[in-house]
């Protein structure tokens, strides 16, 4: 039977779903959108240790209470200061809680998986173009790629990215992830952009089924 700990790491909280691997063999790690926290994103994890039973799956609790939803937190705030701003802010504490999850494990950066949904699939593309060696995959849901005239400057990593965006986003418009494949292709990133016809703010099944073939490809090739 899984077993799902809570954590403090990185002044975070994580929840995380051991593996009865021995080794494990990847670490999959859940940014979550803003106003909602770990628990949120962790109810794709039955399904993502099934297709990769090696794998821990972990989720933080984003690092500040949510401005508009004490209940719920973020990486980073919405109604503050210039937003292209915020991912840098949140970043630190984010590569540090990576660095102490894959020593734990005793794995690479190239087992790790980067998924994130919203706010945190922007957490997601934004930190995972910018570590000192590529991860194996980031995926981001109906997110955005922050600060886009910064990138050439400032990317130090390629890993493959997948993007998946309602159509119908009302929340984060769906052009924003034709901007940010545009971009991402200008830097040489292998990127792959999946429009979901119909689909509000949020994860449909098809598209999950997409990440988890994306993430074999990633993680398992």
């Amino acid at each position: 039977m899984a077993t799902i700990i809570r954590e403090n790491k990185a002044g975070l909280s994580v929840l995380v779903r051991q593996t009865d691997a021995a080794p494990a063999d990847s670490l999959i790690l859940l940014l979550h959108g803003w106003g909602a926290d770990a628990a949120d994103l962790m109810d794709l994890s039955p399904a993502l240790a099934s297709r990769f039973p090696g794998a821990v799956v972990a989720a933080p609790d984003g690092p500040a209470p949510c401005a508009a939803n004490p209940m719920g937190r973020e990486w980073f705030d919405l109604t503050g200061a210039t937003l292209d701003n915020g991912p840098d802010e949140a970043m630190p504490q984010l590569k540090e809680l990576i660095s102490i999850l894959l020593e734990d494990h005793g794995l690479g950066y190239d087992r790790l998986a980067l998924i994130g949904f919203s706010q945190g699939g922007m957490m997601a593309l934004h930190t995972g173009l910018r570590m000192a060696e590529p991860v194996a995959g980031v995926v981001s849901f109906s997110g955005a790629l922050l600060a886009p005239e910064k990138l050439e400057d400032e990317k130090t990593a390629s890993p493959r990215v997948l993007l998946v965006h309602g159509k119908d986003d009302e929340v984060v418009p769906w052009q924003a992830m034709m901007i940010a494949e545009s971009m991402l292709k200008s830097v040489d990133v292998d990127v792959t952009a999946s429009t979901r016809e119909g689909l509000g703010h949020g994860i449909d099944g098809e598209g999950f089924e997409e990440a988890m073939a994306f993430l074999s490809v990633t993680l398992l090739s």
